[in-house]
């Protein structure tokens, strides 16, 4: 009989995570996330066909981070304004999770700028519209005039 797995999913990518925000996408190896886990390479290819698959969901993990600042921003009392000092705190809080969305070349996990900044302005849509009385196109726009 096989030994139980000892990780979720999740804990394997909230490690990766942890290895991404100390040293970057480029630090993230089979066994740099062995170390971090305090196991060998064995537990994260029991959920992941290969490094590329995991390195795509820590990419969707710091959207998720990056979501989470966006949705504080917008909850000031000048959401636009909020998003923007959001983004600002992104980069300064979590400057490897940021460089991953917003700097790094686009792969097969995704990422650049392009992505980043259609993420920011999906996010953001809604409130331009409700708050200023614009129809999407016009809070579309409008973002991109002020990024």
């Amino acid at each position: 009989m096989p030994p139980s797995v000892k990780f979720t999913k999740q804990e394997i990518i909230d490690a990766a995570l942890r290895v991404t925000r100390a040293g970057g996408i480029g630090s993230l190896t089979a066994r740099s996330l062995a170390a971090e886990l305090g196991a060998s390479t064995r537990p994260m290819f029991t959920y992941f066909d290969s490094m590329d698959a995991l390195k795509h969901e820590v990419h969707e993990a710091a959207k998720d981070l990056y979501r989470a600042y966006v949705k504080r921003g917008l909850a000031e009392p000048i959401p636009f304004l909020g998003v923007g000092q959001s983004y600002i705190r992104f980069a300064k809080e979590e400057p490897e999770l940021y460089k991953l969305l917003f700097l790094e070349k686009p792969s097969n996990a995704g990422g650049g700028a392009m992505e980043a900044l259609a993420l920011s302005q999906d996010l953001v849509r809604t409130s331009l519209m409700r708050i200023y009385r614009m129809d999407a196109e016009q809070a579309d726009c409008y973002f991109r005039r002020s990024s």
